[in-house]
């Protein structure tokens, strides 16, 4: 019998006619598909397999790399700690399509913390002042323990109703409110960040693991997570933090957060001097800053880095090191509301007659409640407070001086 594969038009059957010819010949190749698909089918998924196999081992060997590196500043650090408990959820998304049936539990309540500790990671480590009771930490919460709770009645595709939403479809919501909060800390005070070592970091590593995180929580919420490759994914995002971190820039989650004000230790940033300007002599920057700010430079409305770095001559990175290395400050604001705050509290004592509002405006705040913001989270206590209470202390018809030792 005539293989129909070899059919073709000129050697078809006259008696048959072209028509019929070509419809045989067409049948003979979907026959012959029918064959080779299965075993294309089969070298494809084969090899497909084995392609994600290795990008899950690479995965896995950077997150192994960057817990190595962050074990050791993990006694010291909460952004340490937050990192390191980012890295072992990433482990689970990683290992979740090659986990037993009866284990993939585990690997799911791992994977739902990835938002809510990206969200941590960026409050320890960038955060002004870690707030620990606010509506983001019952976000956090919320997102962790309601998925972790709905699966114990039943899996996600099998939920209805009040437990769908209340389980998931609203903490869903809540992962992508924690992520967007997680970008605005990192951008929120990236000009008046102080540490350059803490500025790279804000640039690429918490951008890669952040839009990470993002891109993941879309495809998988919209049902779509199924044909990413989870090896792939992390394995680009930890090959691209850990060649950032582990070239001599780990230390940055090892700094913690120094409180602003006297006492706090320096913490000294590398900035390269330009080869084309002579080093300037000890002290010489430090003395000029403390003369500008002693005659009440940090007064000024909307004062920014620049602004300051212009006043005094020198490059805006400079400042930055200058003010970092010898006060011990971490972000600028914080150094500019000191100094401010230090004179609110003598005019404070020493003016009892003078509203808080004037002298709030004439420190360089621009309302009242950014003033009393400011005030109470360095001294703990309001204006009105601290007035009373020194008025109290110091008695009738005295008023004790408050010299300013900032500056």
């Amino acid at each position: 019998m005539q293989n129909p594969q070899r059919l073709c038009l000129s050697r078809a059957d006259p008696a048959i006619g072209v028509g019929a010819g070509l419809r045989q010949y067409l049948t003979g190749l979907r026959r012959s598909d029918n064959l080779v698909q299965p075993a294309v089918r089969k070298i494809t998924t084969r090899w497909t397999a084995t392609v994600m196999l290795l990008f899950t081992g690479f995965g896995l060997a950077c997150i192994l790399i960057l817990l190595m590196a962050f074990i050791r500043d993990s006694r010291s650090s909460p952004a340490a700690k937050a990192f390191i408990a980012f890295l072992i959820a990433s482990a689970g998304f990683l290992l979740h399509p090659l986990t037993s049936p009866d284990w993939q539990w585990l690997t799911l309540n791992l994977e739902v913390t990835l938002p809510a500790l990206f969200w941590l990671l960026c409050q320890t480590a960038f955060a002004s002042r870690l707030k620990w009771l606010s509506i983001y930490t019952f976000l956090a919460l919320y997102s962790v323990l309601a998925p972790w709770t709905a699966r114990m009645y039943g899996l996600h595709a099998e939920a209805t109703g009040a437990r769908l939403f209340f389980g998931w479809e609203l903490a869903q919501l809540f992962e992508f409110l924690l992520i967007a909060h997680g970008f605005w800390t990192i951008f929120a005070h990236w000009s008046t960040d102080l540490v350059e070592p803490r500025r790279q970091l804000r640039a690429l590593v918490l951008m890669v693991a952040g839009v990470t995180v993002l891109g993941v929580a879309l495809l998988f919420n919209l049902g779509i997570g199924v044909s990413v490759d989870r090896g792939l994914v992390v394995s680009i995002a930890g090959l691209a933090i850990a060649a950032f971190l582990l070239r001599g820039r780990h230390g940055a989650f090892a700094q913690d957060l120094l409180k602003p004000g006297r006492g706090a230790e320096p913490v000294q940033a590398e900035v390269p001097a330009p080869p084309d300007q002579p080093p300037a002599a000890p002290g010489e920057h430090e003395v000029q800053l403390k003369a500008v700010m002693a005659a009440g430079y940090y007064r000024t409305e909307h004062l920014t880095l620049k602004m300051l770095a212009t006043k005094i001559g020198l490059p805006e990175y400079k400042t930055r090191a200058l003010i970092n290395s010898t006060l011990g400050y971490r972000n600028f604001n914080d150094y500019i509301n000191q100094l401010r705050i230090e004179e609110a509290m003598h005019r404070l004592s020493t003016e009892p007659n003078t509203p808080i509002l004037n002298i709030a405006l004439d420190i360089g705040y621009r309302s009242l409640s950014s003033f009393n913001r400011a005030f109470k989270d360095i001294t703990g206590h309001t204006p009105s407070d601290h007035r009373r209470e020194q008025l109290e202390q110091s008695g009738p018809g005295s008023a004790p001086g408050c010299a300013n030792s900032l500056i």
